[in-house]
């Protein structure tokens, strides 16, 4: 019970820390990794009542007798809890794959009617366009789209750094993050650590991809590009040049501060991993308890 109440503790009081940490200039890729692992933290407070309850009646009632009623409860509300967060995260998820479907077959397409042939993995999808446009899609193949009126009002360099940008969504997979933020505030929005994910995890992807395309071409060509495209328009499932965080991205190319060294990338390879192997683990102590149960 007391893991449990701390644990939730952690998903009251995270938001606060890690927006700290993004103001005083921490490395967004790291704060990924410490995101990742906070939230699977958290998850695993909310679903302990509920497993202890299932390996106690499954495996320990013969010894340990029956449990105690504030043990039961504790174990009806966290499985409530996660019965719900899994219907609504699942609608949620649902809704959403279905969107970025069809906007990239609709993407497709339009690569078939400009190219004669359907999109190729890495290249740019350039469209025809006088409105300033760039932003990256998932899909199969991941799709960078920019318009021809990006390079009329932007120089070279600042067009090379947005497709740096673009490819780094890409590359990194920015927009499963982006998923699963919005299917945990779906699911578990009580918690505020889960209702400020996808606010907190755009922001951290958008420096992260800054990063990305600062070390290739210099912080410059971004910033210009940044103050130019301040309105570019993205479809909602895609993840655009620009954004809300536009300012505070800013702060940091003027402060020579989006670039990441080594350690702090091996450190969010880290971090993510043990994020994953939280979640497997969660995963197959309920299988397993359920197969004691019905075996």
């Amino acid at each position: 019970m007391w893991w449990t109440i701390g644990g939730i503790g952690i998903g009251v009081l995270a938001p606060r820390m890690l927006w700290a940490l993004v103001r005083r200039g921490a490395d967004a890729a790291v704060l990924l990794a410490a995101w990742g692992v906070l939230v699977c933290g958290t998850l695993t407070a909310v679903a302990l009542p509920g497993l202890a309850e299932l390996f106690h009646r499954c495996w320990l009632e013969l010894h340990a007798g029956p449990p105690g009623p504030v043990d039961t409860l504790a174990g009806i509300v966290s499985a409530a809890a996660l019965g719900m967060a899994a219907a609504r995260g699942g609608w949620q998820a649902a809704n959403a794959g279905r969107h970025r479907r069809s906007l990239h077959s609709k993407h497709a397409e339009l690569a078939w009617l400009l190219t004669g042939h359907g999109p190729r993995p890495g290249a740019v999808l350039w469209v025809p366009a006088s409105e300033p446009l760039a932003y990256s899609l998932t899909g199969d193949p991941p799709l960078v789209v920019m318009s021809t009126g990006l390079r009329h009002c932007l120089d070279r360099a600042s067009v090379r750094a947005v497709e740096a940008h673009e490819r780094a969504h890409v590359s990194r997979h920015h927009h499963l993050l982006i998923a699963a933020a919005q299917t945990l505030a779906a699911g578990l929005g009580w918690l505020p650590l889960m209702r400020c994910s996808p606010s907190l995890v755009r922001t951290l992807i958008e420096l992260d991809a800054d990063a990305q395309a600062a070390r290739r071409h210099g912080c410059d060509g971004l910033r210009r590009a940044l103050q130019t495209l301040k309105s570019a328009p993205a479809p909602s499932p895609a993840l655009g040049i620009t954004g809300d965080c536009t300012q505070l991205r800013l702060e940091r190319l003027n402060a020579g501060r989006p670039s990441q060294s080594r350690f702090t990338r091996s450190g969010a390879a880290w971090g993510a991993a043990l994020a994953m192997g939280m979640v497997t683990l969660l995963t197959f102590a309920a299988l397993t308890a359920l197969a004691s149960c019905t075996a």
